[in-house]
């Protein structure tokens, strides 16, 4: 009994590992969602999976961290051949997955350099605690800052994001024509309206474009996001000239 009770511990511990064994998926990472969550296709014939990683938790697309976390795991996949290990379900119905872009662990290089947390499950800290100490110590990424909080715990406090479709991490939107012309309010729609509201965030890390910006300097109060204020936020960010 202490023999095999030593055996389902030692497969308990190594999870993260053993599940490599699992039958691979080769494919391509078609879009990156956030910094934990992507689509995957596999054979042209096949049906694109929207994937989890399995074991990481990073930040929410309008959180602190968030477009830099999205930023590293694009990076990471950006035009290369992956391998995928699927894991089961989420329950949003999301493919849990294990991956792998060459020869890097991408669930667990997140975690290492600073862009994710090790998943939590009650007592269990996840599979990356390690990784996630070392990234905390070195200050790395999320880290480098003091107070960086959970995905989960930002989602407790501010809902889960809203507002505008994703946009490419290396590509951060410059709006062109009339809405965004310097000091030109944006207009205030009924589309804008329901997409888009005060949510919580002040800062042009949290933003995903400069209309959801422009909208949130105009409609909500305690932003931060017109240092000069010239009527024009996050000119390094979003509303480039």
């Amino acid at each position: 009994m202490r023999c095999l009770a030593a055996l389902a511990l030692a497969a308990m511990i190594s999870l993260p590992a053993a599940a490599w064994a699992a039958p691979p998926l080769q494919g391509t990472v078609t879009r990156v969602i956030d910094g934990d969550s992507l689509v995957f296709q596999g054979a042209p014939a096949s049906k694109p999976l929207e994937v989890r990683l399995q074991g990481i938790d990073a930040p929410e697309g309008c959180q602190d961290g968030g477009p830099e976390a999205r930023a590293a795991l694009q990076a990471y996949v950006d035009g290369k051949p992956v391998t995928l290990v699927t894991q089961g379900k989420d329950r949003y119905g999301r493919t849990l997955a294990l991956l792998k872009a060459g020869d890097v662990d991408v669930n667990l290089r997140m975690v290492a350099e600073g862009q994710a947390w090790s998943t939590r499950v009650k007592w269990n800290r996840g599979p990356y605690v390690s990784q996630e100490r070392m990234a905390q110590a070195l200050k790395r990424g999320l880290h480098a800052q003091p107070g960086a909080q959970m995905p989960g715990d930002f989602r407790q406090r501010h809902g889960p994001c809203t507002g505008a479709p994703d946009a490419p991490a290396s590509a951060p939107v410059s709006v062109s024509g009339p809405a965004a012309l310097p000091g030109r309010p944006l207009a205030d729609t009924a589309t804008t309206a329901a997409a888009v509201r005060c949510d919580g965030r002040t800062r042009c890390t949290q933003m995903r474009s400069c209309e959801e910006a422009r909208h949130f300097l105009q409609h909500c109060p305690g932003v931060q996001m017109d240092g000069d204020h010239d009527g024009i936020p996050c000119e390094r960010q979003w509303c480039t000239s």
